[in-house]
């Protein structure tokens, strides 16, 4: 058996590209050439869309309510509830700091708890639209998404005999139809600048420390603080949400010399 040492592959692979006419050969290159700059560009609009889509405080999209220039403030806001165990063990200890937050409710699950949203509104913080189910709004067609928003706000403003101003989409992602969705139904999108990650924090003190640490970096920034914890879970109306519970009593605790804790509608009003 003999080893091949390449010299043959690389006669013929010459003899070919000999053979070929100088304008053969630069058309070849060329669709080469444009083809890695076509790929080029994919990847980089893909990127492009991934970012403005998902990213918190993106605005290539169209414009989102993150937070102003107020570095002593904070927005609390709670996502996926109600949840009949834990919002109102949260509305107890806002109501002991006398601090208002807003709440971003899943409508199918608002559906079920109408005493406890009329409480949340009744103790005076913002109700906001969560959408009907907390899907994919990349995903969801245009119908589904109108669907999704307008059967929320319908069944929360039954509920608390007021309208729906605030809606903030499921995960942040949002695509350019959505904004617009919102914004012909009256609704203004809101992200934030913190997310707790308190769905799957293995202890309250990991909340707290990831909130702090971000808080020091919307000050410098010059920012106030838009933060996502969770009363409740997209996937049942029961979650535990024990740690978030803990981790926002003390945050409470941690900030209040320091800080004004306001409602979404401060920064719009």
């Amino acid at each position: 058996m003999s080893w091949s040492t390449g010299r043959s592959d690389d006669v013929s692979v010459n003899h070919c590209i000999g053979s070929l006419a100088p304008q053969t050969i630069a058309a070849r290159m060329s669709v080469l050439q444009i083809s890695g700059v076509v790929a080029a560009i994919a990847g980089l609009a893909y990127g492009g869309y991934t970012y403005a889509s998902r990213s918190a405080t993106s605005q290539l999209f169209g414009s989102t309510l993150v937070a102003p220039k107020k570095p002593d403030e904070i927005a609390l806001t709670f996502d996926d509830g109600p949840n009949p165990r834990w919002t109102p063990q949260l509305l107890d200890i806002l109501a002991q700091r006398n601090v208002r937050a807003t709440f971003f409710l899943i409508g199918q699950f608002a559906a079920t708890q109408h005493a406890l949203v009329r409480r949340t509104h009744e103790a005076g913080h913002l109700i906001g639209n969560h959408t009907w189910t907390h899907p994919n709004l990349a995903r969801t067609s245009t119908s589904s998404t109108r669907e999704e928003l307008t059967r929320t706000s319908a069944e929360l403003e039954q509920i608390i005999g007021a309208p729906i101003r605030y809606f903030r989409p499921p995960y942040g992602i949002r695509r350019p139809a959505t904004l617009q969705i919102a914004r012909e139904l009256g609704l203004i999108p809101v992200t934030w600048n913190i997310i707790g990650n308190d769905w799957n924090a293995p202890s309250a003190q990991q909340i707290i420390d990831r909130v702090n640490r971000r808080m020091a970096r919307n000050a410098l920034g010059g920012r106030a603080t838009n933060l996502v914890l969770h009363d409740g879970g997209h996937l049942s109306l029961e979650a535990d949400r024990s740690r978030t519970v803990a981790a926002a009593r003390t945050l409470l605790e941690q900030h209040a010399a320091t800080h004004q804790f306001v409602p979404l509608d401060q920064w719009t009003s």
